[in-house]
């Protein structure tokens, strides 16, 4: 059974009916503005302290730092073809950028958790075991290298099932789908959450066994903290997502209530779907549930990639006075203060002259 979906966000767009009670034409392109605001800001002063500093933008910290930044900001320039999808409820950009947002959606995400992955072996490699010899350049190149490589391959399928005609949608069955899902999970999601806590969790248990200076244990409890802040950000932006496509594809009764029969993309009636299971009114209380959920879903995936600069300046002593340094002062841009007039300073006479002049008067009146 073949079932069209968008190749936006997937299922989630489908999933909310024409008859929603929800603004979703609203509420989403106002939160992919800011997000696109606030993310892309935050993201280019992260840029801007770690390349004005050459000792900083060396260390292999802060090419993994920048590899996670530039999939951010990836992911951040295909909200205003979501944006503009959800407020017209139609797709007017064409085959191609069709094909490359659904591209761009899987590609950025991987990017993103297997830079925090490798943040946690590199942090664990940092901290723990000092007799290790430091990791070379070409070791960061390499793996840099490699996340990119996996992403795109775990992103090809889904050019593959992506189907333009006058709308962005996607044509697949679903075991097909399931076959994608599954795997992307799996290698997406839980892998490299395992790989980050297992790290996390050795990094924090050799700080407690371990007695370092004041300062050396500041600075790796702030970097654990960052690493586990950004971590915990991905896990809870992309968890709804995930959790409905499974619902959505697993549960009949769910796709009845939440997928419409008329396709709010323009689609034809879904025939098979209509005959196989009851229709529900779409405005009970399951299909607002659902449009809720839906909703919550994809407004975490669009605020997703604005969270790290934040965590970044905010435990990150060393980047915040930087960047305090870097940005203008306000008391440029203040009135100039007005100094008042001090009177001109008169140096005190010789003491010769003054003894002299002392001296004369007692001397003639004896």
């Amino acid at each position: 059974m073949s079932r069209v979906m968008p190749a936006i966000v997937n299922l989630l767009f489908n999933t909310v009916s024409t008859n929603t009670t929800i603004a979703f034409s609203l509420v989403l392109p106002l939160v992919s503005v800011l997000s696109l605001l606030v993310g892309v800001g935050g993201h280019l002063l992260v840029w801007l302290v770690l390349m004005k500093n050459p000792q900083r933008r060396s260390k292999p910290s802060s090419v993994l730092l920048l590899n996670l930044s530039l999939a951010d900001l990836g992911a951040l320039l295909t909200l205003p073809c979501v944006l503009l999808s959800a407020s017209s409820q139609d797709w007017q950009l064409g085959g191609a950028i069709c094909v490359l947002l659904g591209f761009m959606t899987s590609l950025t995400a991987g990017v993103d958790i297997f830079s925090l992955a490798a943040l946690s072996v590199l942090r664990y490699r940092i901290v723990a075991p000092p007799t290790r010899p430091p990791v070379r350049p070409t070791q960061v190149a390499g793996t840099v290298a490699v996340i990119w490589l996996v992403s795109v391959t775990m992103a090809l399928p889904k050019v593959t099932y992506i189907q333009f005609d006058s709308g962005c949608k996607w044509s697949v069955g679903r075991d097909q789908w399931l076959g994608f899902l599954v795997p992307a999970f799996l290698v997406y999601y839980v892998a490299p959450l395992l790989c980050i806590g297992l790290n996390c969790g050795l990094i924090i248990s050799h700080l407690h066994r371990c007695r370092l200076s004041l300062a050396a244990n500041r600075r790796n409890k702030k970097a654990t903290a960052l690493l586990i802040g950004s971590t915990l950000a991905f896990a809870v932006s992309w968890l709804p997502y995930y959790a409905l496509e499974f619902v959505n594809v697993l549960s009949p009764y769910v796709d009845s209530v939440s997928s419409p029969l008329v396709d709010p993309y323009g689609a034809q009636p879904n025939r098979s779907l209509s005959l196989a299971l009851p229709v529900a009114s779409p405005t009970t209380g399951v299909s607002l549930l659902w449009e809720l959920a839906s909703l919550m879903a994809i407004l975490l995936v669009c605020l997703a990639p604005c969270w790290n600069p934040p965590l970044y300046f905010l435990l990150s002593r060393p980047a915040l006075h930087q960047l305090r340094a870097l940005l203008p002062s306000p008391k440029r841009w203040g009135p100039a203060r007005i100094t008042p007039a001090t009177a001109p300073h008169i140096p005190p006479p010789p003491l010769s002259s003054f003894s002299h002049t002392h001296t004369l008067p007692h001397t003639l009146t004896q």
